[in-house]
């Protein structure tokens, strides 16, 4: 078995910091990488360069709405789902990548 990344969603802007252990982020970002409530992620943050596990939650339906644990509101994250797949599985693997503009609002989905 290997882990590989399965969804990505790149330079996120954090508009809440939080103390809560789950990583919070608007519906349509959740379903536009296809990331379930409660899946484990990283989060990467981009201006401190910590990386930190915890799982995703869906938050309120404010568009753009993002709160990320020991994060600065305004840090830029990117948040990474793993798999684990058989050797085999590796070869038709593709990584879904949603890149999202200043106000976290989808722009592009690629894999």
């Amino acid at each position: 078995m290997i882990s590989l990344a399965r969804a990505i969603i790149r330079e996120v802007t954090v508009t809440h910091g939080d103390v809560r252990d789950a990583l919070r982020i608007d519906p349509v970002l959740l379903r536009s990488a296809e990331m379930r409530p409660f899946e484990e992620v990283e989060i990467v943050n981009l201006a401190t360069g910590a990386r930190l596990r915890t799982w995703v939650e869906q938050a309120g339906e404010a568009t753009g709405e993002v709160h990320a644990p020991n994060a600065r509101t305004g840090d830029r994250i990117t948040i990474v789902a793993y798999t684990m797949l058989h050797e085999g599985q590796t070869l038709t693997h593709k990584v879904k990548l949603v890149s999202v503009d200043a106000s976290n609002r989808v722009v592009a989905i690629t894999e």
